[in-house]
């Protein structure tokens, strides 16, 4: 497995005096901020890139535990519902009650929401247009904490809390379930992807961010295992490359930095991520995908749905000008890349 090399980037937090039981961190690409949940206040938190945090939801009606933003909305677990909240002003614009025990992690594919019952030991699946809801994985025989949408394996990754903790996927059709994994950490809380499509998760037992590849043939590595307490919902921020973690247990947040996050051409057949510069962008964009000859690509929209397509040629550039301001994929499916865009 390739080794990438974390440093800690801040932290730079004053206890209770910025969070209050930060439990959820979500990159805002547009905004250029991050979303912090806090428990033990019931409110919703906002940094800004020099570090400045401020108030975006004061009073979530209930203790907020994963976030996940959609659009122009920031969703959020509040006990047994989901409420949205609109990214421009924090004001509440949707709260659809699942009739759930205890909603914990939070996901989205572009169009439908996914979220874990960690009382219940279930998946619901939710249409935050149409205010519809569905129970997509009945018993997860562990219990749900953190989920994450996988775009390039089409799939929903759980990660379970107890001890020697599984991490599992999810048909996110038929809620079938497609692996199970074993590892030796104890109450898996948050998981997310990097930078190269390998599964990251935030232990409590040890209080660590360790990093698996999909298909776990290779040895797991550490690649946070000092300073963290309890880190909760973890987000992976593809712009700054940082791995964006609420310490649950001393009200911080910290913002590990991947030093080395560019990937060649070849690989292990697995799906990788490229890097694009600059990225956000409002024109043309450059992406680290040296090509032989013309490669075509599929263009996913800011819902996950395919909205173009297109094809690359050597030395060229893709062009966003055109599109809505939002986050699409390019998806170079014949050499099993991609890459994130955010247009600005």
């Amino acid at each position: 497995m390739r080794q990438i090399l974390f440093l800690p980037l801040l932290v730079a937090c004053t206890g209770h005096a910025q969070y209050a039981g930060p439990e959820s961190v979500e990159y805002d690409p547009v905004g250029d901020r991050y979303f912090v949940s806090c428990t033990d206040d019931n409110s919703i938190r906002q940094r800004a890139q020099d570090g400045t945090v401020s108030a975006f939801v004061v009073d979530a009606g209930g203790a907020p535990y994963g976030i996940e933003l959609m659009g122009d909305t920031l969703f959020a677990n509040v006990g047994g519902s989901v409420r949205g909240f609109r990214t421009s002003d924090g004001s509440m614009v949707s709260d659809l009650d699942l009739g759930a025990s205890f909603l914990n992690g939070l996901t989205t594919d572009g169009h439908f929401l996914y979220t874990t019952d960690f009382s219940n030991k279930t998946i619901l699946k939710v249409d935050p247009v149409a205010g519809t809801f569905s129970t997509l994985v009945s018993n997860t025989v562990q219990t749900p904490n953190g989920i994450v949408f996988d775009p390039a394996l089409n799939r929903l990754w759980v990660a379970c809390w107890g001890g020697n903790a599984r991490i599992k996927s999810y048909d996110r059709e038929s809620g079938a379930e497609l692996s199970s994994y074993t590892t030796s950490l104890g109450n898996i809380d948050g998981i997310t992807l990097d930078c190269n499509g390998d599964i990251l998760v935030a232990s409590w037992s040890p209080g660590r961010i360790t990093r698996f590849e999909p298909s776990f043939t290779a040895p797991a590595g550490t690649v946070v295992g000092t300073g963290l307490s309890s880190p909760a919902d973890i987000d992976y921020d593809d712009v700054h490359h940082v791995v964006c973690v609420p310490n649950s247990g001393n009200n911080t947040v910290v913002l590990p930095e991947v030093t080395d996050c560019s990937t060649s051409v070849g690989g292990n057949g697995t799906y990788r991520t490229i890097n694009a510069y600059p990225n956000p962008a409002d024109g043309r964009v450059r992406v680290d995908l040296p090509v032989s000859g013309p490669e075509p690509f599929l263009l996913m929209g800011p819902t996950g749905l395919l909205v173009g397509s297109g094809t690359l040629l050597p030395g060229g550039l893709l062009d966003v000008s055109t599109l809505p301001v939002g986050t699409y994929v390019f998806d170079f499916t014949g050499l099993m890349r991609y890459v994130r865009v955010v247009k600005k």
